[in-house]
């Protein structure tokens, strides 16, 4: 069947899914084994995969929980912080937000889902929440790029232009990865150009590390810096 289903970007998304009744009965199934076999970490990732391909998404925290109270492998959270990737690339930060607070409750004093409750907060453009919860996995994790990154971006969408400088400077100062330093030095000649009125550098900046369509600081040398 197709499902066509809103997200919290204020988009949606038409695609291929399954039969509600078909769902239920896999669900059972599913519940069985957990129960013959509550160490079997497949059964657990199972469910959740089927919740979430068929758009049950905020189910997941409730089924996540009672995963999180039995099994007791050596590969979790890492198996569970998984899914936050998926929910914030469907751009379903509320569901994502529940089901990392149920991983803080399991996991706590964890920077990573400290770091991802906070990048799902500002998501939500609840930034002056995400920001404790940000400037809490950066202590935590110094040198984690992603959080050091997204408190660049909480602060920058909170206009609180310096320290958005400093923590983007910081998170791409940590970067190792070639392909995620460019597209984030791309991001920043956006913010020199949007946020600090140097057109100039940002140009600079984004002829060496943006698509030429992506280009905006270059395309017009005689029109006044952006403000806002």
């Amino acid at each position: 069947m197709m499902m066509l289903q809103g997200d919290d970007a204020g988009g949606g998304t038409l695609g291929g899914s399954f039969k509600p009744e078909a769902i239920d009965e896999a669900l059972v199934h599913l519940n069985l084994g957990l129960k013959l076999t509550p160490q079997d970490l497949s059964i657990h990732q199972g469910r959740l995969h089927v919740l979430e391909v068929s758009g049950r998404y905020l189910q997941m925290s409730a089924a996540l929980d009672e995963s999180c109270s039995t099994y007791r492998g050596k590969e979790v959270p890492d198996a569970w912080l998984a899914y936050s990737i998926d929910l914030m690339s469907l751009r379903q930060y509320n569901a994502g937000l529940e089901f990392m607070k149920v991983l803080d409750k399991h996991y706590p004093d964890n920077p990573d889902i400290i770091g991802n409750i906070g990048a799902f907060l500002s998501s939500l453009k609840r930034e002056n929440e995400a920001i404790p919860y940000l400037e809490r996995a950066a202590k935590m994790a110094p040198n984690d790029p992603i959080n050091a990154w997204d408190l660049g971006r909480a602060y920058d969408y909170s206009g609180k232009t310096a320290s958005a400088d400093t923590w983007y400077k910081k998170g791409i100062s940590l970067m190792t990865d070639a392909d995620q330093k460019k597209q984030s030095l791309c991001l920043y000649a956006d913010f020199m150009d949007r946020r600090l009125g140097d057109r100039v550098q940002a140009c600079d900046l984004e002829k060496q590390n943006c698509a030429e369509d992506e280009q905006t600081a270059c395309r017009s040398s005689t029109n006044p810096a952006r403000t806002n």
